[in-house]
């Protein structure tokens, strides 16, 4: 079910890209640092999106992997932490 509306919900999105590419066909000029082109405004739109998601998906990652770094290695300390005391506990005496 869960698949069929995700196939559906993607269709529809790509229905409005396309429709959006075609309405937005006019040429803009793109000034950068070494020069100047005309590319149609959709595909401005779009490589702008596209490189905002980029940055947006390098600065999480550079915010989200160190922490899920150091809750693996609190996770494991807990471990084994947790073992030592179900060894206590159970009246063996560490050697």
């Amino acid at each position: 079910m869960f698949r069929i509306v995700g196939i559906l919900l993607f269709l529809c999105i790509l229905a409005i890209g396309l429709e959006f590419s075609a309405v937005n066909s006019a040429p803009v000029t793109v000034n950068y640092f070494l020069g100047s082109m005309d590319l149609p405004l959709a595909l401005v739109i779009v490589a702008a999106f596209t490189l905002g998601i980029i940055v947006a998906v390098l600065v999480g990652a550079t915010v989200v992997l160190p922490l899920r770094l150091r809750a693996g290695a609190m996770r494991r300390e807990i471990e084994a932490r947790q073992f030592e005391l179900d060894r206590l506990r159970a009246g063996n005496k560490p050697s």
